[in-house]
């Protein structure tokens, strides 16, 4: 069993990255491979690309909906999605079916042939993913909200893309991402839970000789420096309440400053006992639920607070929202609360550390944003060496007016 926070990592001579984490008492194994791609690698005009590319390793031809029945077949199950910086798929089966649950991925992710009225399927597929992600409020909000933050850094271009971008984007375009992305060099394979050594270099030998002659590489983004919108206000009808995600810029995940501001978030926003649940549901019942969420990249970083309240209560909610955040600044955090946060903060990555799910994409992550095998074990040094100053010193430089933006979505009147 791995007790430990730091996992194997090798890189093999065709650039591909592989990190194996085992786990001996697990019931099953789990393949993961992150593709180095996401919605920010897209221009504006062809935003949705990734994920339309996403959709077609498994829908993409009869061939790759025969192989994906395959893990079904052996007892597994998969997933796939995209995010803004890599395309993540994950396997799960019987510790003895790795091996072949391997192959098939391999082969869905490395195969090239795509069939035009598959693509022309999957579109209409997208489009009925984008039509659901317009109606749920809490998307809509969300996405309001990083269009406030981002005037440039195309993490504001949505990840499923637009009704007018994918239905602008050809079989070509897709081929063309393919050719230049689905490369090892772009690759991270990720192997959790119950396997051996043995199972590992089976698994291995189905990437190890894959190659192609791209010559992609992400490029860093230059950092935003437009102004924040300040606010947007939408109205919809055939909701009950107002929606609000009030947020600000950050800084990206390797920054020195972002140990402390996920510390923020755990004070804010993380449990029952945190400071924006007893202000706005323990005090005041003005809200069921809320989330405080900390994003950060390669070269982007966002902190949103996120609630439903009745319409009338919007102004007081903003208020209490940026009192809290004035509080950090002005006054230390209590010693006994500091100590909670903290736990709190290490408490939820080691169960990410425990799920079976969360895992892989959580060694994903911290492979593209830092590229080595000890960096979780630092990142929790981290945390429990932060002071009070330190808060204090985060809230003041980040928690600043002209920084704020705050996206709403109210009833139709």
């Amino acid at each position: 069993m791995n007790s430990s926070l730091s996992w194997k990592r090798d890189v093999l001579p065709n650039g591909l990255r592989v990190l194996r984490y085992p786990r001996s008492s697990a019931m099953t194994a789990q393949i993961s491979v992150a593709v180095e791609y996401g919605s920010i690698d897209d221009c504006r005009e062809k935003s949705g690309a990734a994920h339309f590319l996403e959709h077609m390793l498994v829908g993409g031809s009869q061939q790759r909906i025969t192989l994906h029945h395959e893990i079904e077949k052996l007892g597994g199950c998969s997933n796939f999605e995209t995010t803004p910086e890599c395309t993540f798929s994950w396997v799960n089966v019987f510790p003895g079916k790795i091996g072949a649950a391997s192959k098939v991925l391999s082969g869905l992710l490395f195969d090239s042939n795509f069939e035009k009225d598959k693509f022309e399927i999957e579109r209409k597929v997208i489009l009925n993913e984008i039509a659901e992600a317009s109606d749920d409020p809490r998307d809509k909000i969300g996405e309001t909200l990083i269009k406030c933050l981002f005037k440039n850094h195309p993490v504001k271009n949505p990840i499923l893309g637009t009704r007018k971008t994918v239905n602008q984007l050809t079989i070509n375009d897709l081929e063309k991402s393919h050719q230049n992305y689905y490369a090892p060099k772009n690759m991270i394979l990720i192997l959790t839970g119950n396997f051996s050594e043995n199972d590992a270099e089976t698994v291995i030998s189905n990437f190890q000789n894959r190659e192609n002659n791209s010559h992609a590489s992400r490029y860093t983004i230059k950092p935003e420096e437009s102004q924040p919108r300040k606010e947007t206000v939408l109205e919809r009808s055939g909701i009950n309440q107002s929606y609000i995600s009030f947020g600000l810029r950050t800084v990206p995940a390797a920054d020195p400053d972002m140990p402390a501001i996920d510390l923020i978030d755990s004070v804010l926003g993380t449990g029952e006992s945190s400071r924006l649940f007893v202000e706005l549901r323990e005090k005041r019942a003005l809200t069921y639920d809320f989330a405080s969420i900390n994003m950060s990249g390669l070269d982007y970083g966002f902190f949103s607070i996120n609630c439903a309240v009745k319409t009338k209560a919007v102004k007081q909610t903003q208020t209490i929202i940026q009192d809290e955040l004035e509080k950090l600044k002005k006054q230390q955090i209590a010693k006994t609360e500091l100590e909670k946060s903290k736990n709190m903060l290490i408490g939820n990555i080691l169960r990410a550390v425990d799920d079976y799910h969360e895992l892989p994409r959580l060694l994903a992550d911290i492979e593209i944003h830092f590229e080595n095998e000890n960096s979780l074990q630092t990142y929790i040094n981290r945390i429990n060496q932060l002071t009070k100053e330190d808060i204090t010193h985060a809230a003041e430089k980040y928690f600043q007016d002209p920084n704020y933006a705050t996206a709403i979505l109210t009833p139709k009147k």
